[in-house]
C-alpha cells in the first residue's frame, strides 16, 4: 500500500522552521545570485531593444564622414555607392557659446536640419517646443541635457560666436538625437552636460552663417543590410578625398555607439561571473546543511522506511526541502533582479540620454535563472539525497560512525604544549573536517573578492583622472582657435587676462598605415621644451619629446603593429593633404583615445608650412580666470576653452553618482555572501558541538573559553580566507579588465585597487563575523546545560 506523502511534506514544513536561520541565510544567497543574472541580463536585453527600436526610429546612420567643403552635387556620387540607401549632407560647426547665468565658455555643436520636413538620416527626437521655423535660422533645438543643465525655457536666447559673429540663438525646443547618446564634447573625457551642448538649426540659415550655400562639411549615411561597410567607407573616402575628408567611420565606431556596445559587453560579462560565486556559495550552503540534516535524522529515515516509504520517496523528501530553499531564493530573486534592473535602467537613461528605456524583466531571463538556481542547489544536494536512497534501514538505525580520531599536525610535530586547550580543540575541528573548513574558506574569499571585483572601477578611473590631468596634463586651461595661426598669435594668447605662461600645439587629423593596418585619428604637434603637456612611459616616467620621429601610445602602436624604429606611412588630411613615412621614436603611456605625438617643428616641416598652432596651454592666475572667459567670449578666433579643473570636477561627480551608487550596491551582495557562509559555518559548528560545549562548561570551562572555542574555528577561518580574497579579487579585477571592454581604443582601465578598496572588503567581511558570531553566542548564552546533556545524539 502507498502511504501519504503529508505527513512527509508537514516535515519539510516543521525542517525549515527549525532551521529557519540557516534557510534563510542560504535563500539571501540564492535571492543574490538569482538577482544578480536575471536583473543584469534583463537590464542588457532592455538596453539593446531600447537602443535598436531608437536607432531604427530617429534612421540612425551606419557610416560617417566629416570634410572641409564638398558641392551639394557629390551627393550624388555618394548614393551611386553600392549598397547605399540614404544620405543626408549636413553642415555642422562647433562655436563658442555665451549661456546666460554661466561665466565660463561653452561650447555648442551646431548641426543643420533639412529646411523642409526631417532629417532622413539621424533625426531628432523632438522632447519639448517645436522645430524650427524655416524662415527664422536663428531658431534651435538644443540638447535636452544641456537645457536642463542651465535650466533653460522655451523662448530663452543664448550667444553664439558663428564664424567670427556674434549671434543671438532663439531656444524654441528641446532634443534628444541616438548620434549623441554620449556627449564628452570636445577636449572633455566624460560628458558635462554644462560645458557641451548640441544645437540643432535650419540649413539655408547655418550654411550662409558659413559661407556653405550649396556645400556641405558633413554627411551621414544608411545602408542596405546586404551592404559591404568596408567597401562603402573605401568609395567614400575616395570620393571625399579631394574634398578634404577626414575619414569616414562606421557606425561601430561612432563614439555613442561604441561606448553603448562597450556597456553591453560589460553587463555581459558581469552577468556571468557575478552570480557564478553566490550560485557556487549557494551550492555550497545546501550541501552542508542538507547534509548535516541526513545525518542528524538517520534514525528518522529509518523510521520513514520501515514504515514503508520507498527509497525514492524518501529521496523526494529531502528534494522537495531543497526545492523550497530554491523556490523562495527564486521568488526573492526575481524581486531583486526587479529591484537591480530598474535602478541601472534609470542611470542609463540619464547617462545615455535614451528617450525612453523600460525595464523588462522578460520570462526567458526569469526562467533561465530559476532553472540555474535550481542546478547550482540539486549540485549541493545531489551527495546528501543520494545518501538517503541507498541508506538500509538497519544501519540507518545505528549511529553514524564516529571520526577516526588522531593527532593533529601540530601535535605531532610538537607544537601541542605550545597551545591552550581550548586552541588545540579548535585545531583538531579544522583539521578532521578539511573539506568543510576549506569550502567555507572558499565562500569567504569569494565574498571578498566580490566587494573588491565590483570596487575596482571607481579606483581605476580615479588613478586614470590623476594621471591624465595630474601628471600628463598641467595646464589650468586648454584654449583651441579656429583655424591655424603662425605661432606669433601665442603673443596674443599670453595677453588675455590672468595669463601666466602659454605653450602652442599643433593638432592635425591623419590617416596612419602600417602594412594592411590603418587608423584615422590626429597628431599633435608639441613644442620640444613643453611643460604643460608631458609624456609618460608605461612606468609613468617623463618621456623628453624627440626632434624627429611619431610617438605612439601603447595602444596605437599595438593597434598598428608596430614598435619603436618601425616606419609609419602618414596621410595628411587637411591643408596640403602630405604624405609621408615616418619612423616610430618610441611608445608611451595614454589611458584616454589613441594618440600620436611629434615635435612641433617636425609636425610643420611635414605639413609644408612654417611654425603654426592651432590651439594653447595655458597657466592662469585663477583670480582672473573669470575675466579670462569673459574676453575669451568675446574673441572670435577661440573655437573652445576647456579647464582643467572643471573637467576633473565634472567628471568626479559623474563617477560619485553613478559608479559610487554601485559600490553601495556591491557591499551589501558582498555582505550578503559573507553573513551566509558565515552564520552558516558557526551555526552548523554550533550544533554539532551543543553537547561536547555543555561538557566542558560542567568540567569548569567558563562561559568566555566555550565562547574562545565556538568562535576560534569561526576567526582561523576568516584570517585564512581574506588575505586569499583580496587575492582572489585582484585576480577576477584583472580578468574584468582583459575581457569585458576596459581595454579599447577608445579608453584603457589601469588595473588600480586602492588600500580603501581592500580595507573595505576586509571590513564587510569581519562585520559579517561579527553579526554572525553574535547571533551564536545569544543561542549558546541561553543554553540549558542540564537540558543539552540529558539529550541523545
Amino acid at each position: 500500500m502507498r502511504l501519504s506523502a503529508r505527513p512527509l511534506d508537514v516535515k519539510v514544513v516543521r525542517d525549515l522552521l527549525r532551521l529557519r536561520g540557516q534557510a534563510i541565510a542560504i535563500i539571501a544567497v540564492l535571492a543574490c545570485g538569482v538577482g544578480m543574472f536575471v536583473g543584469m541580463r534583463a537590464t542588457m536585453r532592455s538596453l539593446a531593444s531600447a537602443r535598436a527600436g531608437y536607432y531604427a526610429h530617429e534612421r540612425f546612420g551606419h557610416v560617417f564622414s566629416g570634410l572641409k567643403r564638398a558641392p551639394e552635387r557629390v551627393a550624388g556620387e555618394l548614393r551611386a555607392i553600392p549598397g547605399v540607401q540614404q544620405v543626408e549632407t549636413r553642415v555642422v560647426s562647433d562655436v563658442t557659446l555665451d549661456v546666460p547665468g554661466m561665466v565660463e565658455v561653452a561650447t555648442g555643436r551646431l548641426i543643420s536640419l533639412p529646411n523642409h520636413g526631417r532629417s532622413r538620416v539621424n533625426d531628432v527626437r523632438l522632447r519639448s517646443g517645436r522645430l524650427p521655423a524655416a524662415s527664422r535660422w536663428q531658431e534651435a533645438l538644443v540638447s535636452e541635457a544641456f537645457a536642463e543643465a542651465h535650466h533653460l525655457r522655451l523662448g530663452d536666447r543664448i550667444g553664439a560666436v558663428i564664424n567670427g559673429k556674434h549671434q543671438m540663438i532663439d531656444v524654441v525646443g528641446t532634443a534628444l538625437s541616438p548620434e549623441y547618446t554620449f556627449t564628452p564634447g570636445p577636449g572633455l573625457i566624460l560628458p558635462d552636460d554644462r560645458r557641451f551642448g548640441v544645437l540643432w538649426m535650419r540649413r539655408d540659415g547655418l550654411a550662409a552663417a558659413f559661407d556653405l550655400e550649396g556645400a556641405f562639411n558633413d554627411v551621414s549615411m544608411r545602408l542596405a543590410l546586404d551592404a559591404s561597410v568596408d567597401d562603402v567607407l573605401r568609395r567614400t573616402d575616395h570620393i571625399l578625398e579631394r574634398y578634404g575628408g577626414l575619414g569616414a567611420i562606421a557606425r561601430k565606431d561612432q563614439q555613442s555607439a561604441f561606448f553603448i556596445e562597450n556597456e553591453l559587453r560589460q553587463l555581459q560579462t558581469y552577468s556571468l561571473m557575478l552570480p557564478s560565486l553566490f550560485l557556487a556559495v549557494a551550492a555550497f550552503l545546501v550541501h552542508i546543511v542538507i547534509g548535516r540534516i541526513v545525518a542528524t535524522q538517520r534514525e528518522q529515515i529509518a523510521a520513514m522506511k520501515a514504515f514503508g516509504y520507498r527509497d525514492r520517496e524518501v529521496g523526494v523528501h529531502y528534494a522537495k526541502l531543497t526545492g523550497s530553499l530554491v523556490l523562495c531564493g527564486s521568488a526573492f530573486g526575481l524581486i531583486v533582479a526587479s529591484w537591480l534592473g530598474t535602478m541601472m535602467t534609470r542611470m542609463y537613461v540619464i547617462f545615455y540620454r535614451f528617450p525612453e528605456l523600460p525595464f523588462e524583466l522578460g520570462a526567458a531571463d526569469a526562467i533561465t535563472g530559476v532553472a540555474v538556481s535550481t542546478l547550482a542547489a540539486s549540485a549541493g544536494a545531489w551527495a546528501a539525497i543520494h545518501r538517503t536512497i541507498t541508506l538500509p534501514p538497519a544501519e540507518a538505525m545505528r549511529p553514524e560512525a564516529p571520526h577516526v580520531y588522531r593527532a593533529t599536525v601540530l601535535e605531532r610535530l610538537g607544537f601541542a604544549r605550545m597551545l591552550p586547550p581550548t586552541a588545540r580543540i579548535v585545531m583538531r575541528e579544522i583539521e578532521r573536517k578539511p573539506l568543510r573548513a576549506a569550502m567555507s574558506v572558499a565562500g569567504i574569499a569569494m565574498a571578498t573578492g566580490l566587494y573588491i571585483l565590483n570596487a575596482f572601477t571607481f579606483d581605476s578611473v580615479r588613478y586614470m583622472l590623476n594621471v591624465q590631468f595630474g601628471l600628463s596634463r598641467r595646464e589650468d586651461v586648454q584654449l583651441s582657435l579656429f583655424e591655424p595661426r603662425a605661432t606669433a598669435a601665442l603673443r596674443s594668447l599670453e595677453s588675455l587676462p590672468g595669463v601666466l605662461h602659454a605653450e602652442p600645439f599643433r593638432s592635425v587629423a591623419v590617416r596612419l598605415r602600417a602594412g594592411q593596418r590603418m587608423r584615422t585619428l590626429s597628431i599633435q604637434g608639441i613644442p620640444s621644451a613643453a611643460t604643460l603637456q608631458t609624456l609618460l612611459d608605461t612606468d609613468l616616467h617623463r618621456v623628453a619629446m624627440p626632434q624627429d620621429g611619431l610617438v605612439l601610445s601603447r595602444k596605437l602602436a599595438e593597434v598598428l603593429g608596430v614598435t619603436a624604429g618601425d616606419r609609419v606611412r602618414v596621410e595628411v588630411l587637411e591643408g596640403k593633404r602630405a604624405h609621408a613615412d615616418v619612423p616610430v621614436a618610441r611608445t608611451v603611456e595614454t589611458f584616454i583615445g589613441m594618440t600620436a605625438y611629434m615635435s612641433l617643428d617636425a609636425l610643420c616641416r611635414l605639413l609644408g608650412e612654417t611654425e603654426s598652432l592651432n590651439g594653447a596651454w595655458l597657466t592662469v592666475n585663477q583670480t582672473h580666470l573669470e575675466d579670462l572667459h569673459r574676453r575669451v567670449k568675446e574673441t572670435p578666433v577661440v573655437a573652445g576653452v576647456v579647464g582643467r579643473n572643471d573637467v576633473l570636477r565634472s567628471a568626479r561627480k559623474l563617477l560619485d553618482e553613478n559608479l559610487g551608487t554601485w559600490v553601495y550596491v556591491s557591499l551589501a551582495f558582498s555582505l550578503a555572501l559573507s553573513m551566509g557562509v558565515l552564520y552558516n559555518a558557526v551555526r552548523i559548528t554550533l550544533a554539532e558541538r551543543t553537547r561536547d560545549l555543555a561538557s566542558l562548561r560542567v568540567l569548569g570551562f567558563r562561559r568566555s573559553e566555550v565562547g574562545a572555542i565556538l568562535f576560534g574555528e569561526l576567526g582561523i577561518l576568516v584570517g585564512i580566507a581574506t588575505p586569499l580574497g583580496l587575492w582572489f579579487g585582484r585576480v577576477l579585477a584583472g580578468i574584468m579588465v582583459q575581457t569585458s571592454g576596459f581595454d579599447t581604443e577608445q579608453f584603457r582601465l589601469p588595473l588600480v585597487i586602492s588600500s580603501a578598496t581592500y580595507a573595505g572588503a576586509v571590513v564587510t567581511v569581519f562585520v559579517a563575523a561579527a553579526i554572525s558570531s553574535w547571533s551564536a553566542w545569544r543561542k549558546l548564552d541561553r543554553m540549558d546545560i542540564v537540558e543539552v546533556l540529558k539529550a541523545r545524539d
